[in-house]
C-alpha cells in the first residue's frame, strides 16, 4: 500500500530528542517500510502543499496526527482520511478553552478516527461520534531498550519537565523521602531538585536506550495525558510503573503497575507506591520485559495498523465519508465558480464540465 502519514509541521521528524508524536510517525513509516508498504510522512505547516501533493497522487491511506488541522482537510483532501489526537487534555473538557472545543467538534466531521486509547475512544461516542472509530495504542520499540536483571532501586521521571507533568510537586513532596532522578527539558520555572530529588539534564536516545533499564521505577503524576510514550518505554525497560490515573492508558491490572489518582499530594501514599514498587521490581523485571514485547512492541502494533487501513478501505462509505466527498466536490465547485467569475472564458468551461453527464465507476 502507498500511506501519506501528516504530522504538525512543529519539529523535525525523526525526533532528535524529545517528540513523542515525532517519534511514533517515523516508528510507523520504519515498520510499515519493513513490511513492504510505502510511506510518505508530510510535516509541515504548508497546508495547501500537503493537499495538493496528496490529492494528485494515489494514496491507499491518509493519516492526520494533528487535530488542529482536521477542518481544513475536512475541506480539502479528495478522500477519506483518518486522524489521531495527541491532545494531552482530551479526555478532561473542564480544561479545553474555546479554541479546542472547536477543534474537538471539527473532529467529529471527520471520516475517520484511530483513538489513542478506549477512554478516548468512548468520549468520541459519547459525543455522538457515527464514523469510523477504532483503536490503537502507542508502541515501543522493545528490543531496542537494553535491559538489565537488576535496577540501582532507584525511580526516574522522564519527560518535558512542565506544570502539566506535576513534576515541580512531585520534587516537593518527595523530598527527603524518595530517591527519583528527573530527566527531561526544563519549561516549569517552579521545578527545583533536591537532596534526595536530581535533575540530570537531557538525554538523547541512544542513552536513553542504554540507561533506563539502570532504574528500578518510572512515576509519572500528569494530570493530563492522551497515551504517554514513556510508559511503555519503560515496561520495554524492566522498570516498574507508578503513574497518575490520567497518565494510565493502556494499562493492564499487574502487580507491577500502581495507578494513583489524579491530584494526589500525599506523601505517605506516593513514598508508599514507589517503595513498593521498587522493593517488588528485581523478581518480575523478566515479566515486565516479556509484557512490553506482546503488548507494546512495534512488530504487534504495526500488524493491527495495517488490518486497521484494510478494514477501513473495505468498508461501505460512512455517511460521515459521503459528506465529506460530497464537502470536498461542492468546495471544488465553489473555487471554479470564483475564479469563473474573473473570467468569462473559465466559465463556460465550467458550464459545459459541470453539466457533462458524469461516468460512475
Amino acid at each position: 500500500m502507498k500511506i501519506a502519514l501528516i504530522g504538525p509541521g512543529l519539529m523535525p521528524i525523526p525526533a532528535k530528542n524529545w517528540g513523542a508524536v515525532e517519534i511514533l510517525i517515523w516508528n510507523y513509516k520504519v515498520y510499515l517500510e519493513e513490511l513492504g508498504h510505502k510511506v510518505n510522512i508530510y510535516n509541515t505547516k504548508d497546508l495547501d502543499f500537503v493537499a495538493r501533493t496528496i490529492n494528485t497522487n494515489e494514496y491507499d491511506f491518509v493519516h492526520l496526527h494533528y487535530d488542529e488541522y482536521i477542518r481544513f482537510f475536512n475541506q480539502s483532501l479528495n478522500k477519506p482520511y483518518c486522524c489521531t489526537s495527541h491532545y494531552s487534555y482530551i479526555l478532561k473538557p473542564r480544561m479545553w478553552g474555546t479554541y479546542y472545543k472547536s477543534i474537538f467538534k471539527n473532529t467529529l466531521q471527520a471520516p475517520g478516527i484511530i483513538a489513542l486509547s478506549d477512554k478516548i475512544a468512548q468520549k468520541y461516542r459519547d459525543s455522538g461520534y457515527k464514523g469510523f472509530l477504532r483503536v490503537l495504542r502507542n508502541g515501543a520499540e522493545v528490543l531496542r531498550f537494553n535491559f538489565r536483571y537488576q535496577g540501582n532501586r532507584k525511580a526516574i521521571c522522564l519527560g518535558k519537565i512542565e506544570p502539566r507533568k506535576r513534576q515541580a510537586l512531585l520534587a516537593g513532596i518527595s523530598k527527603g523521602r524518595v530517591n527519583i532522578d528527573f530527566v527531561g527539558p526544563i519549561v516549569d520555572p517552579n521545578f527545583q531538585q533536591n537532596e534526595t530529588c536530581r535533575y540530570l539534564g537531557i538525554w538523547d536516545k541512544p542513552y536513553l536506550y542504554e540507561h533506563l533499564t539502570d532504574y528500578s521505577c518510572l512515576v509519572l503524576l500528569s494530570d493530563g495525558e492522551a497515551a504517554p510514550l514513556v510508559v511503555p518505554e519503560a515496561l520495554a525497560a524492566g522498570l516498574s510503573i507508578v503513574v497518575s490515573e490520567s497518565a494510565s492508558a493502556n494499562l493492564d491490572p499487574m502487580d507491577f503497575i500502581t495507578i494513583l489518582p489524579d491530584g494526589l499530594t500525599d506523601p505517605n501514599r506516593l513514598q508508599n507506591a514507589i517503595d513498593e514498587q521498587i522493593s517488588r521490581n528485581v523478581a518480575v523485571r523478566e515479566e515486565i520485559r516479556e509484557y512490553a514485547q506482546q503488548r507494546f512492541d512495534w512488530s504487534i502494533i504495526i500488524n493491527e495498523y495495517v488490518s486497521l487501513i484494510e478494514e477501513f478501505n473495505a468498508q461501505p462509505p460512512t455517511s460521515l465519508q459521503a459528506r465529506h466527498l460530497k464537502r470536498i466536490e461542492l468546495f471544488d465547485v465553489w473555487q471554479q465558480l470564483q475564479r469563473s467569475i474573473l473570467n468569462p472564458l473559465l466559465a463556460v468551461n465550467w458550464v459545459k464540465q459541470w453539466f457533462r453527464p458524469k461516468r460512475h465507476l
